[in-house]
């Protein structure tokens, strides 16, 4: 008899067992299953503040209100309540900050008195001049205050005051008129920083430029077509130009020395031969970092780098 006795000790003590590992693996189905859904919905809630943040940007350094107002319409269409979101622009302009709180609600820690958790997301987003970009035409645009609308010449005609017979065109990453033209119809494929020294295009140019200019005009299929007061991001008829200073020598020993970029809508072209003449209106753009590289010690000439800092 001495062995069922100690058998059932023995049964007895592996029903206790199995009652303490039930406890435990219910209590590691509550953290798996609810850390689970807190680390989905942090992340939810942290891309939405994000991208809030950096939709707003795009709106800096001009209109604080605007890119509050940008910010929140994004962080609702990304799920995130009016009344869960709040947003907030820096002193000088140039930085935008959201914080989102939300409540998740939990399931298998409620076993343990834990019904909810609170989350917490923010984001900055931070606007500063574009330092390097690739994909500038071949226009060099001369250092000088510039005021949003302006119409400036990118390119004048051979008819047309010039320095020493430059007329604005840039040779970059080789001479001709197909390298040329293919610069100004899909911009320079190469990074150019500021203090770069670039080479002169001597010469008119007058029909690469055309044919190059009517490609991005043509281009902007937008409805109604892309103006001034209002335009579409990423427009063709939006080009990025380096704004600097020539060296005043003539022919291909001219040089252009890069000092910032800017950002201009193509306007017009006018004329043929000696008289053709590309303009363009000065406007303010936010591109993003990883189209350029910004910095915060360089000229501002209204062209912008928008990138997450937290």
């Amino acid at each position: 008899m001495q062995w069922r006795k100690i058998f059932s000790e023995e049964r007895g003590n592996v029903t206790v067992l199995v009652a303490f590992a039930t406890a435990v693996l219910i209590g590691m189905a509550a953290l798996a299953v609810d850390v689970g859904i807190m680390f989905y919905n942090k992340a939810c809630l942290v891309k939405a503040v994000d991208a809030a943040v950096l939709a707003g940007a795009q709106e800096l350094p001009l209109s604080p209100a605007q890119a509050v107002s940008q910010a929140e319409y994004y962080a609702t269409r990304n799920g995130v309540g009016s009344n869960e979101v709040s947003f907030s622009v820096s002193c000088d302009k140039k930085t935008i900050t959201g914080t989102a709180q939300n409540t998740v609600e939990l399931f298998f820690a409620r076993v343990f008195g834990f019904n909810t958790q609170d989350l917490t997301a923010t984001s900055k987003a931070r606007v500063s001049p574009v330092t390097s970009y690739t994909g500038i035409v071949p226009f060099g645009i001369e250092d000088q205050n510039y005021s949003l609308g302006q119409i400036v010449t990118l390119k004048q005609g051979s008819c047309s005051e010039s320095i020493s017979g430059w007329f604005g065109a840039l040779r970059l990453g080789g001479n001709g008129a197909d390298n040329y033209r293919s610069n100004i119809k899909y911009g320079y494929q190469a990074p150019i920083a500021v203090g770069d020294v670039l080479q002169v295009e001597p010469g008119n140019m007058s029909g690469p430029t055309s044919q190059g200019i009517a490609h991005r005009i043509d281009g902007c299929n937008h409805s109604p077509g892309c103006s001034i007061s209002s335009y579409k991001e990423g427009c063709p008829r939006i080009v990025i130009a380096p704004i600097g200073y020539n060296n005043g020598r003539s022919g291909a020993n001219g040089r252009f020395t890069v000092t910032g970029f800017a950002a201009f809508i193509i306007t017009e072209y006018t004329g043929s031969g000696n008289n053709n003449t590309v303009r363009g209106a000065f406007i303010r753009y936010v591109i993003p970092s990883n189209d350029a590289e910004d910095g915060l010690d360089v000229e501002d000439f209204g062209l912008y780098s928008a990138r997450l800092t937290q």
